[in-house]
């Protein structure tokens, strides 16, 4: 165990340095700030008889008492985005679903970023004893356009409220990532190692929920963050970002050639309810998506590529 650590650890040190010389001078390959469902599809799954899940853009998250997101660019759209919503109604029951820019495609090395925000309700999570709401947010590159739940491309979702003791989840075309896959060693939102980076933040003042103790730790629940996946050679680095700058590696997915993934490809934002299960509060419980850009990476030279072979045969030899 300590083995893989070490050599996961350098390894990935060296693809953070690769990706942070190289995006510096990123081309821009897609924006949107999610004001218009126009030149967006969306493929659902649950039900019946269709899929319980609802999508609205150009949503005024100012409304409930939620701040701009960080990489607004200002105006008087800027706390404006698409509101996700899934499992509304009974029968209860799994629902979901990706939505995806008609006609996009994506190769070679590139960057995923978006914001997102989870919102829940306080009471029912926190002081009714809930295990939580079980609800997802995320997304990834190298999308098929078709595929309604996770399965394709690499991926990352997370849940709002530390529902689930896999909160963080990573993906390689399907194949889900094991604790040691991580870079924090586990998918729990409790460790000390999401927990430390996202405290508990308490909901917003709007929403009338302040009599409510601060939120849970290590999730992303009333807080801004950035979602943002880097693809090349094969591998993807997954970070979260808070407004202030402050970043947090989640995995190297396919660091180690054991979760190969689809890279050339659409994006796709994901949201769903993984269990049965329907909130007493669902104007309280949604998740909100804004400033989504995909950025170009370009290639490094071999002198840095040297220096990512070198720092991976070093590990390797220190096993």
């Amino acid at each position: 165990m300590k083995t893989t650590s070490s050599r996961t650890s350098c390894a990935c040190f060296a693809l953070a340095f690769l990706f942070s010389l190289s995006s510096a001078n990123a081309t821009t390959l897609y924006l949107d700030n999610m004001e218009s469902a126009a030149g967006w599809g969306v493929n659902a799954f649950g039900g019946p008889p269709a899929p319980d899940v609802a999508a609205m853009f150009g949503y005024d998250y100012s409304a409930d008492g939620i701040p701009e997101a960080p990489n607004s660019q200002g105006g008087d759209a800027a706390t404006t985005g698409v509101k996700l919503e899934a499992n509304l109604v009974d029968p209860p029951g799994a629902a979901g679903y990706t939505l995806y820019p008609v006609g996009q495609n994506f190769t070679g090395p590139y960057q995923l970023r978006f914001d997102v925000w989870m919102n829940y309700d306080a009471d029912e999570r926190i002081n009714g004893a809930s295990s939580g709401t079980t609800e997802f947010i995320g997304g990834g590159i190298g999308y098929d356009n078709t595929t309604p739940d996770i399965g394709i491309g690499a991926q990352l979702i997370a849940t709002g409220d530390g529902g689930s003791a896999s909160d963080w989840r990573a993906f390689g075309d399907g194949t889900f990532l094991s604790n040691d896959d991580m870079t924090g060693g586990s998918r729990n939102g409790f460790i000390p190692y999401y927990s430390d980076f996202l405290v508990g933040v308490a909901p917003p003042v709007g929403q009338a929920q302040t009599a409510f103790p601060t939120g849970v730790a290590g999730s992303p629940g009333f807080q801004w963050v950035t979602f943002e996946i880097n693809t090349f050679n094969g591998r993807s680095e997954v970070f979260i970002e808070k407004p202030g700058g402050d970043r947090l590696q989640i995995a190297v997915i396919n660091l180690l050639g054991t979760a190969p993934y689809t890279s050339d490809g659409n994006i796709g934002l994901y949201y769903a309810d993984l269990f049965s299960s329907v909130t007493a509060r669902p104007d309280l419980t949604f998740g909100l998506i804004d400033n989504v850009v995909v950025t170009e990476i370009p290639e490094p030279t071999a002198a840095l590529l040297a220096v990512f072979a070198a720092a991976s045969c070093l590990s390797i030899r220190r096993r």
